[in-house]
């Protein structure tokens, strides 16, 4: 339940951690002029979070269906200008939900009925560069990186009157290496002592063979046994994103 929770935490996570980098040196080069270091990380980082559509493709898209998430990203320019940056990105997909109402137990009986839900989770993490046009109503980049995915299943009990978790297991973990290329545009909403864009764009991640699960392939068997049938593909993703950027 931990390491769920950490992995799910992750892209918002990485966009906080660049926000608080970006307010820290902002924040020391004001009250320290003498400071060049903390100026060059707050002039050269930015932060991303956005909302993701996942569209698997080709054999994966045969097993598995859209799926949605948040992506959060953090950038290093490399050049003043911010033609060249590093990009690291982290995101949290989640499809093929099930949920079920059953007994809490055989020795409580009916009386007490629970929620079993079981969520499955896409976690592509990648790091390149980024090439981006600066300046203008609107700005385009086009990126790559290298990286992988981790896809886990994950089963939690809730009340049925919907309280909250009370106890969780994961079903099924696994691991592919990705590459990852896409593009989008930038458009300046705010210019202040903080810029913030509006972040429209699209990452097509070219994912190895894995194995992963998906609605269907948990199925309950007498004696509170399961049977896991996990399914096996290249894990080709399409991503589209919608969010924004502070830098």
């Amino acid at each position: 339940m931990f390491m769920s929770s950490a992995i799910r935490s992750l892209p918002l996570a990485v966009a906080f951690a660049a926000v608080a980098a970006v307010a820290s040196a902002q924040d020391s080069t004001a009250h320290d002029t003498s400071s060049p270091a903390a100026s060059a990380l707050a002039r050269r980082s930015a932060a991303s979070v956005s909302f993701i559509q996942s569209r698997p493709q080709g054999a994966f898209g045969q097993n598995v269906g859209i799926g949605y998430g948040v992506n959060g990203a953090y950038l290093f320019r490399l050049d003043d200008a911010g033609i060249w940056s590093i990009r690291a990105d982290a995101g949290v997909v989640t499809y093929g939900n099930e949920s079920r109402r059953t007994a809490l137990s055989e020795s409580v009986g009916g009386r007490v009925q629970v929620d079993v839900k079981t969520s499955n989770y896409i976690v592509p993490l990648t790091l390149g560069p980024q090439l981006t046009w600066p300046s203008g109503p609107v700005r385009p980049y086009v990126n790559a990186g290298v990286g992988g995915q981790a896809f886990f299943t994950e089963s939690h009990v809730e009340g049925a009157d919907g309280g909250s978790d009370f106890g969780s297991t994961t079903n099924h973990s696994a691991w592919a290496a990705a590459w990852a290329a896409g593009g989008g545009i930038y458009m300046p909403v705010y210019a202040g002592k903080r810029k913030v864009q509006l972040d429209l764009g699209m990452q097509y991640v070219s994912g190895r063979r894995a194995r992963y699960l998906a609605r269907g392939s948990i199925v309950d068997l007498p004696g509170a046994q399961i049977s896991v049938t996990p399914l096996e593909s290249t894990t080709h993703l399409l991503v589209v994103r919608l969010g924004g950027t502070i830098q």
